[in-house]
């Protein structure tokens, strides 16, 4: 069983069944529903219903966007190579177009510029589903009534010196 498990642990804490965990874990190094089956020897109905709950298909989201080249800073290592590549091609043949590195870099801050979007809207998606009401009450001590004298005792009761 322990095959299955990605390569990476999500830090938070995960709110699926260890049976669905290991038909997702299955299905990523798989990719198929039928061999999924086939392997966990389950019908090929209940790993499709798995896989469509939402709280399973979140999680292969979550490590499928964790490893490999959909990791965003393992993109950013492979651009940063193909950019200092292209430099050194360029020095060892004194001659070059910059047309071809002012292209690369146009790509990779193009790319930067993309990802910070997409996380600025994450996080505005994240505080707006955040937002909670909050009713605030005022209770005014002084306005002479029965229950303002009482305040006003209880209030000077703790007040006064022992």
């Amino acid at each position: 069983m322990s095959q299955n498990l990605p390569s990476t642990t999500p830090a938070e804490v995960l709110d699926i069944s260890p049976e669905s965990l290991e038909i997702a874990n299955c299905y990523l190094q798989n990719q198929d529903a039928a061999d999924v089956a086939s392997v966990l020897n389950i019908p090929q109905s209940l790993v499709t219903q798995t896989l469509q709950r939402k709280d399973v298909r979140a999680y292969i989201d979550q490590v499928f966007f964790d490893v490999g080249f959909n990791n965003r800073f393992k993109m950013r290592a492979a651009m940063d190579a193909i950019i200092k590549k292209k430099f050194q091609d360029m020095e060892e043949a004194d001659v070059g177009s910059s047309k071809d590195i002012i292209e690369i870099l146009a790509l990779s801050h193009k790319m930067s510029m993309e990802l910070l979007a997409r996380q600025i809207e994450l996080e505005k998606i994240q505080v707006a589903n955040n937002i909670k009401n909050q009713v605030n009450v005022q209770i005014n001590g002084s306005d002479g009534s029965k229950y303002g004298q009482l305040i006003n005792q209880l209030v000077n009761l703790d007040a006064a010196p022992k």
